[in-house]
């Protein structure tokens, strides 16, 4: 059992492979994901580029890759969200 500092907050939290943010960063992510998600699922925003997203949700890029990286959102259905490797 690992004791970190939250990255976003500074709070002390455990690290799990699930959760790498404490209990109230992780339910703001989720908040964030419903915000991005509910965005790009509506037909006309599926092709949305990255920086379109980010500026209709005000989801900041780094979290937003963040849910790439981890399969939350997948490319292959948002083709126009690239990330950089």
């Amino acid at each position: 059992m690992d004791v970190f500092n939250c990255p976003n907050c500074n709070s002390l939290f455990v690290m799990t492979k699930f959760r790498d943010v404490c209990d109230a960063c992780y339910k703001e992510e989720e908040a964030q994901y419903d915000k991005v998600y509910a965005y790009i699922r509506k037909k006309t925003n599926r092709t949305a580029s990255m920086m379109q997203v980010v500026m209709e949700t005000g989801v900041e890029e780094r979290l937003i890759i963040k849910f790439v990286r981890t399969g939350k959102l997948r490319i292959s259905q948002f083709p126009n969200l690239g990330i950089p490797f």
